[in-house]
This record gives C-alpha cells, structure tokens and sequence, in this order.
C-alpha cells in the first residue's frame, strides 16, 4: 500500500516549539539561580519585565527580573544571552545575517534566513545588522590601542610578500557616485596544493574606504602577525597608481626595518595597459614591446616608443603614447622579472584573484552603497574569507573592550589613589596601567 511522504516542515514546526519550552525552563531556572546571588551583590530587584527576541531557534517571548543599584540597571538574563538593550536579534542570528549578506542582497537575506530557520525579518533588519557590524569595527579597532601585543603568535618571515590595490565600487556619495577601497594582501609566499592549484600561505588581508586608514591597519597587522627580521626579504607588488607607488613601500619597508626590498610593477596590469594602447597598431609591435620588458631591455622599450611617434596620426592617441612612454622608462626598474632578481614569481601577482571576492559581492550586483556600508561589507567578506567573522560577534575582546570602557576617561580617580572599589576587584594592574598610560598621551 503507498503511503504519502512525511512532510518535514511538520516535524521542524513541533521540535522548534520543543526547543523553546527548554528555553523558557532554562530562562526561568536561571533566573531563579541569580536572585540570592544579585542580592548578596547589593543589587535590589525592582521589575520582572518582558522581551521578545529572535533566535536561530525560533521566536522567543519571556519575562526576567531587572535589579538596580546606585542608579544602574542589570538584567542577568539578558546578559547571559549575551542580548544589548533593545535588541531584537539574538547575537547568534546577527551572526548569520551578517555573513548571509557578504554572499547575497539584502533582500534575499531575507528569503535565506525564512529558509533556514524559519524565522522572518525585514529588509529593514538586514540593514541595521551591517550597521551594528560597522560599530564592531570601530570598537574593534579601537581595542586595538589597549590589546597586548604579545597576545598573538607571531608567524616567522624570511620572505614577505605585500601587495596593494584599489577596487572601485558604485556609492551613494563620493566623486562621479564612487568609492575607491583600499585593498592591502599579506603573506608569506605561494604552496602548491593541486595538480594545477597555488595557495598563498599566511595570508592577511586589510580593506578600507580610506586609504590611510588602511595604511596604518596594514602597519598594525604587520607589526602584530609577523615576525620580520632585517633579514626578511620584502616583496612588493603594485599597478604603479596613487597610494600604492614604490614610494609608498618603501615607507612600508623603512617601518619593518629590512634590509632587502624588492618592488614589481604589477605584470597583469602592466600587460593590459600596453595592450589597450597599442591596440590600434600592428601586433608585431606589442610583441617588441613585450619581449624589451621580459629581457629588460630599457633601450629596446624606448626604441619601440620611437616607432609609434612615428607611426601614431592622432594626437590624442599620441599624447597618451608619450604620457605612458615617460612612466614606463622613469619606473622601468620595477619591470624586471623576477627570475632576473634571484627567485621565481611564485606569490607574486595574487591580488586580482583576491579582489574577486569583494568585487562579485559589491560591483557586480547595480548596487550602491552608503559610506558605513561600503565600510562594513567589504571588512565583513575579508573577514569571513579569513574564518574570523564570527570572533568578531563573539570574541573575548568585546568583553575586554567592555572594561576598558568602564575605565574613567582620564584615570584620574586611579592617579589619585581614591579609585572606587570595583575598579580595584574587577580590574588587574595590567588593565589600570594602560588607563594611566592613556591618560598622560592625551594629557601631554
């Protein structure tokens, strides 16, 4: 005899019911748990108020008690749960918006977390999620004043590899409605993995909207990533543009301290631009440019100049012709091939590859976006990208941060030896000692 299939959403309906009724017990035992600690505490409960909240596992509403002392609040519960005030996202399904959005629109977010968990939200939450992802940003990098150093393990470099280009995606503000990103990559050379498949090893990534923002993330991520030596050889690969000249790394190398430092001028953008100039001419002549620049022979490149002036009829394509002819001789030296300088172009080139990640997500889609977007969506896929998303929502450094937050602004309560009693148990001398040495570096 057949039989009709199960039809699964039934059993999803039921068992997402069973999951809450063990949360609402878990809300109440807890609950229960820190009554006769908050009091012992000094904390005096006034109100049990409600809340609902979304979570992966469903829809929530549920009541806990609120206590206050010397005119502050605490909701254990919601602590517990790690819940913001007036939050209606749990942090666990923020999480999972967030890393939805790095893949899809926002409207279709929408659709993907109504089909993985069976949960609704509107546009309208999507977009208040990136924007509380851009405020994990700031916070984060701010932390970064405070955070130890030697918290890391450093990765040891004989050879370092950085690489920097701009990616330009359509704005709601900006010149000509765009937005240039500033896109750094940090490794230590390429691996083989497959028959025909290189993976760059160790690789950190920084993005930003602004350009010395970027520059001092990239600064800070060398210092604390990796571990570099005057010994390290430095290689540097660019398009030659502005903010990402040689110029530009060798401030990078003067930073880092090394004494060998090799800069290239992109090969990929190298070749399209003489391509897209030469277009016009016969082949032949691309070619004798090409093999100058592989041979490095700066005379032969200059020689193939001399034929096109003689060649070119119009003045446009002649005044571009002679523009590129000055750049290409004035920075021939970072022309010359790898091989010519000791090692092989393995690691060497990887940032367009790179780019296609943030470039399929925010250029690709007609989408414009707001300064803070712009911001958050592209540090969000580069972090998803490294498996780090995720200590971003729930990383021990948001609760680090927090204490560094509940310092006063100056310590001057500390400097003064009158500091309050919590700040005396709930802080160690490590924590004071950075409030100090931030109080005399905005002091003087």
């Amino acid at each position: 005899m057949h039989q009709e299939p199960v039809d699964e959403r039934e059993f999803i309906s039921i068992f997402r019911d069973k999951n809450l009724q063990g949360f609402y017990k878990f809300i109440e035992d807890y609950d229960k748990y820190m009554y006769p600690i908050m009091r012992g505490n000094g904390w005096v409960p006034v109100i049990t108020g409600e809340r609902s909240v979304s979570f992966t596992f469903g829809e929530a509403r549920f009541s806990r008690r609120g206590y206050k002392k010397d005119g502050k609040w605490r909701y254990p519960v919601d602590e517990k749960l790690g819940l913001e005030k007036h939050q209606k996202c749990s942090r666990e399904l923020l999480y999972h918006i967030a890393q939805f959005s790095t893949m899809v629109s926002y409207r279709k977010v929408v659709g993907m977390i109504e089909g993985v968990f069976g949960i609704f939200i509107s546009h309208t939450t999507v977009v208040n999620t990136v924007k509380y992802v851009a405020d994990l940003f700031n916070e984060r990098d701010e932390y970064r004043y405070y955070e130890e150093h030697g918290e890391i393990e450093k990765i040891k470099v004989d050879v370092l590899y950085i690489e920097g280009d701009g990616v330009m995606v359509n704005s709601t503000t900006g010149e000509k409605n765009r937005t240039d990103l500033a896109h750094f990559i940090v490794h230590t050379g390429s691996k083989q993995v497959g028959k025909k498949r290189f993976e760059v090893q160790n690789k950190r990534e920084i993005i930003s909207n602004s350009h010395a923002a970027a520059r001092e993330l990239l600064k800070d991520l060398l210092d604390r990533h990796y571990e570099v030596t005057e010994d390290t050889l430095l290689i540097t690969n660019s398009d030659m543009g502005t903010g990402y000249t040689p110029h530009f790394f060798k401030e990078i190398a003067k930073f880092l301290g090394v004494k060998r430092h090799e800069h290239f001028w992109d090969a990929w953008h190298l070749n399209k631009k003489m391509k897209e100039l030469l277009k016009p001419f016969d082949r032949d002549i691309l070619d004798h440019l090409f093999k100058a620049i592989t041979s490095h022979r700066k005379k032969g490149a200059e020689a193939v100049f001399d034929t096109l002036e003689g060649l070119c009829e119009n003045e446009k394509v002649l005044e571009r012709i002679l523009k590129f002819k000055k750049k290409l001789l004035r920075e021939f030296q970072y022309t010359k091939p790898a091989t010519m300088r000791g090692f092989t172009t393995a690691g060497i080139g990887v940032m367009e590859t790179q780019h296609r990640k943030v470039t399929y997500r925010m250029k690709h889609q007609s989408m414009y976006w707001s300064p803070k977007g712009v911001e958050a969506m592209s540090r969000m896929i580069v972090l998803d990208y490294q498996k780090e998303l995720r200590d971003l929502f729930f990383g021990d450094w948001r609760e680090k941060y927090q204490k560094y937050k509940d310092l006063p602004e100056t310590a001057g309560i500390y400097l003064r030896g009158s500091e309050p009693e919590e700040y005396n148990t709930t802080l160690d001398k490590q924590i004071l000692d950075k409030a100090v040495s931030k109080a005399f570096k905005s002091k003087f």
